[in-house]
């Protein structure tokens, strides 16, 4: 059986699932026979910390400059196909003040990026946190009513080019802290997303960007109860797909990270509260056919160099995005 193709290319970039895809996504896998696990590499976190990337938010003058107008970005379907056009080109960039967040380059920064303190249940050596939330996500009189997106990008020293070789392994790790799901923005699809921009090869040798990571979705539960699950971006074939079969209503802290592992495949991992990933907290889909780890080699991509970690905020243009608060974004390299 084949897999459900994703909509366009940028609609699979930017964007959630339709009711139908995530029918066709559980089918498949509820049905398929699954072979033995390859389970992954030592878990997100696993090495040396590299001061270049990440952040914890605890400088004292800590700021971020939106440097608005921000950055306008239009991408909808009028019928003619979907399009990508860049408006306004907003330089400078909005950017923190210490040179390790920078405004998406596409599409434009979430409208609310805001220190804050930590929430209640985060990490003890914390005290602050950063608060990620957005409305007007498109095209001022053009998207509005259509799903959109922001991202905020964490750059190395400064540089969205830093090309950060696998070597023996990287991993990157965050905190994200999940509201009340009744706080949520009231639509199903795929709310936030932890992800990172990186390059590497295929098997013919031909070589790609790509942007990889794990999507916070959510449905609104109609007569049930509201949940979330996680998706992965992306499998071999290049299709977004459920990481595990499980739901979750448990919000607070959760602690999400990848591993970029010596294949040059990607393993996902999530794990509620803030206690470092363990091997346990790899995200597995399990039928009673088989299980399938979240390890992938998207797009059929090996991983060979890391530039840069960011997350994407979905909404409908024009109300407001769920509100998220991240913590300790972290990348990690095993020497």
């Amino acid at each position: 059986m084949k897999l459900t193709k994703l909509r366009s290319h940028w609609q699979s970039l930017c964007y959630g699932y339709s009711a139908s895809l995530a029918e066709s996504l559980l089918f498949f896998l509820a049905f398929i026979t699954i072979s033995a696990p390859a389970w992954a590499d030592p878990p997100p976190g696993t090495g040396v910390r590299l001061d270049e990337y990440g952040d914890r938010f605890e400088q004292r003058r800590w700021r971020y400059n939106n440097n608005n107008p921000k950055l306008e970005n239009q991408h909808s379907d009028s019928g003619s196909g979907l399009t990508n056009n860049i408006r306004n080109q907003n330089n400078p960039l909005g950017r923190s003040a210490n040179g390790r967040w920078i405004e998406g380059t596409v599409r434009g920064q979430p409208d609310i990026v805001r220190r804050v303190r930590r929430p209640i249940g985060g990490l003890r050596r914390s005290r602050y946190a950063l608060r990620l939330q957005t409305r007007n996500s498109g095209t001022p009189g053009v998207t509005e009513g259509t799903l959109q997106q922001d991202d905020l990008l964490n750059q190395a020293n400064g540089n969205l080019f830093a090309n950060r070789p696998l070597g023996k392994g990287l991993s990157v790790t965050t905190r994200i802290y999940l509201p009340k799901l009744s706080k949520w923005e009231d639509r199903n699809g795929c709310h936030l997303g932890f992800r990172v921009s990186a390059s590497g090869h295929k098997a013919n040798g031909d070589l790609l960007d790509y942007w990889p990571g794990i999507w916070i979705c959510f449905n609104n539960g109609g007569e049930g109860k509201d949940h979330f699950r996680f998706s992965v971006r992306a499998n071999n074939e290049g299709n977004d797909v459920w990481a595990t079969e499980k739901t979750y209503t448990r919000v607070g802290w959760w602690t999400l990270g990848m591993s970029f592992n010596a294949d040059g495949s990607i393993s996902y991992y999530a794990s509620p509260g803030v206690d470092d990933l363990t091997a346990e907290d790899l995200l597995v889909f399990r039928t009673d056919s088989g299980s399938a780890p979240a390890t992938y080699k998207p797009y059929g991509i090996e991983f060979d160099n890391l530039d840069f970690v960011f997350f994407s905020l979905a909404n409908i243009d024009g109300q407001w995005s769920t509100e998220f608060v991240i913590d300790d974004l972290s990348v990690y390299e095993i020497r």
